[in-house]
């Protein structure tokens, strides 16, 4: 499609979703790397018509905002560990799978570490057992929540159906088992709670937000990775 003078328009290589819902997390997990642009000279770039110069700077910066993870020895022993923590829990559905915490100062990278290694989970299984569940749906081994300042166990509940594009309607009771039919119709091994260190953890409300968690650890048949800061100083993964 042309524009009225007859120019081509040119979106680029942006790539705009949101990994808390599954299509925008089936994008992550799937989207093919990026080619890097061609390196011009100095006299290349003079010779260039302005759009075509804007079009190779536009290129340029998606390329540059978009590098990495970068593979280095942490990331990489990050990645061993989970994986540990991942293969090794292959219990039934009557034994509670241990957890994982990522926790440190903010702007490490957390995040990007692990939604790596989940989306290289996800391709591994999807790869292993095919895109289709027994049930007929489509299978979903990762899935990625954040969580928003404050959330109350409701929200946490809601997070995870909204992920699945399920109804968030219901008190937390329903959304639990909501979730539950999903996770288990859909054959996630793996759920991702970024940003828990959003809990509510007042005095009053600590306990059962710990409470939920180990609720969830005991009938999500799944893996939890949690990621957050000063998680740990916080005690809600423990409390009680």
């Amino acid at each position: 499609m042309s524009t009225a003078d007859g120019i081509e328009p040119f979106e680029g290589d942006d790539r705009q979703y949101t990994p808390t819902r599954l299509p925008g997390w089936l994008q992550e997990v799937n989207r093919p790397d990026r080619v890097q642009p061609e390196q011009l000279t100095r006299g290349q770039l003079t010779d260039l018509p302005p759009r075509q110069l804007l079009i190779y700077n536009d290129g340029r910066a998606v390329w540059h905002a978009n590098i990495g993870p970068i593979h280095t020895p942490q990331l990489i022993a990050l990645h061993e560990d989970l994986e540990e923590i991942v293969e090794s829990n292959r219990h039934d559905g009557d034994k509670t799978k241990p957890a994982a915490l990522v926790d440190a100062y903010p702007g490490l990278g957390k995040s990007t570490a692990v939604r790596a290694y989940g989306r290289s989970l996800y391709r591994k299984q999807i790869t292993l057992r095919g895109e289709t569940a027994p049930s007929g749906d489509r299978r979903v081994p990762v899935i990625y929540i954040a969580l928003s300042g404050n959330t109350q166990i409701r929200g946490l509940n809601a997070s995870i159906c909204r992920f699945y594009g399920l109804p968030v309607t219901g008190d937390a009771d329903t959304l639990a088992e909501r979730a539950v039919d999903a996770v288990l119709s859909m054959k996630t091994t793996a759920i991702i709670v970024d940003d828990v260190h959003f809990l509510a953890g007042s005095k009053s409300n600590s306990a059962r937000m710990a409470n939920q968690l180990k609720y969830l650890s005991n009938v999500f048949p799944v893996t939890l990775i949690y990621v957050g800061v000063g998680v740990q100083q916080r005690g809600i993964l423990h409390e009680g």
